[in-house]
Order: C-alpha cells, then sequence, then structure tokens
C-alpha cells in the first residue's frame, strides 16, 4: 500500500520544530513504524538515483549489474569521481542487506584498482555520508569513490578532538552494548527490506 497525503503531512508535523539532531533521532522512530510498502513508496518518492537505475535519468555509467550501478558524478571532486549505490532503494546504509553489501562493496573495490590503473590515480577516497547530519544530499545511500592526484587540494582533514582514558572507555562500551540490538533490529529490517536477486554482469 503506498503511503498517504494525510500520513506524509503527519510525519511533516511530528518533524517540525525539531533540530536536526531530534529531527533524525524522530525520523529513525518514524521510518521503524511504517510498513516496508509505505518506507519505501516515502523514500523513492523523487529519488534521482532511483530514477538513474531506472534509465528515466541519463548517467555515464562505469559499471552495472543487477544489484549495483556506478555512475561519473557530475559534479565530481575530481576527474573520474564514481557514485555507486544499490539499484534498490534505501536511505542509510544500516537497511542495506548484508548480501547487498557484501556485492556493493566487492565492486567499490574492483572500481577503486581500475580507478588507480585506468587514470593513473595515486589512490582515491571511499567515502559515505550516512544521514543528513553526515552529509548525505540524498535520499538514496551513495559510495563516493575519489581518485586522488599529487597535489589536488582535496583535504578529508579534521581537527582531532582530545577524549580522556575514561570517556574512552565508556564510548567504546556503549557501543559494544548496542551491537546486539543493531543486530536484531538489522535481523528485523532484512526480513522486511530484504531481497533475493541472482548477480548477474551486465
Amino acid at each position: 500500500m503506498a503511503i498517504s497525503e494525510e500520513k506524509i503531512l503527519e510525519i511533516q508535523e511530528r518533524l517540525r520544530g525539531l533540530n536536526p539532531e531530534e529531527q533524525q533521532k524522530k525520523l529513525n522512530e518514524i521510518l521503524r513504524e511504517l510498513s516496508p510498502e509505505e518506507l519505501q513508496d516515502l523514500t523513492q518518492q523523487n529519488c534521482l538515483f532511483c530514477e538513474i537505475s531506472n534509465k528515466k535519468i541519463d548517467a555515464k555509467t562505469v559499471y552495472e549489474d543487477g544489484i549495483v550501478m556506478a555512475v561519473l558524478d557530475i559534479n565530481p571532486a575530481n576527474k573520474g569521481h564514481l557514485l555507486i549505490f544499490p539499484k534498490k532503494h534505501h536511505q542509510f546504509l544500516f537497511q542495506v542487506s548484508d548480501t547487498e553489501t557484501e556485492h556493493l562493496f566487492k565492486i567499490v573495490n574492483k572500481l577503486s584498482l581500475a580507478i588507480i590503473n585506468g587514470l593513473n590515480a595515486e589512490g582515491n577516497n571511499i567515502f559515505i555520508a550516512n544521514g543528513q547530519i553526515a552529509g548525505q544530499n540524498s535520499p538514496h545511500i551513495v559510495i563516493h569513490l575519489i581518485p586522488r592526484f599529487k597535489d589536488d587540494k582535496i583535504d578529508f582533514k579534521w581537527t582531532p578532538k582530545q577524549i580522556n582514558e575514561e570517556e574512552m572507555l565508556k564510548l567504546a562500551n556503549l557501543i559494544k552494548s548496542n551491537l546486539d540490538t543493531v543486530k536484531q533490529i538489522k535481523v528485523n529490517k532484512q526480513k522486511s527490506l530484504d531481497y533475493e536477486e541472482e548477480e548477474r554482469i551486465a
């Protein structure tokens, strides 16, 4: 069942007035409440990458199979900057099944070497923005594969934060203690979002 206009308005109202961090938290709660069909319909509306994978928007395709697509970025950080994404719509990386993730990164690895060999790149960056607060600009998860060359003036540096030993231990324990919960959520999401598809090379 497609998501209704009333439901979309209700979601917008629930997010109104929240700061970006609160919005992301509330949105995650809302997404868990939706049926798989509503979730798919909501996140797929006006998705550039779904339009590309459905051949409704032209792109310079470098690689395509039944699960993954890789296209040249039209606003690249460097010449040869690729956007690699699952053809099935997923907004966040944690929604991608383990099977898709394995295949996705296998292709990223191959394309990484193809960029180094084909463009004489001296290295590359593999970058994922997972969530709006992390710089994700599209409702479809995308992996950026950016060729790197000497003096290309791309800077991924940040100012390191100082964290004491006690806080480091607390952070490690918080993450470790949530691993079981994450595994359970992943299993539940796979039941509704996962799909079986034979890998086929285009």
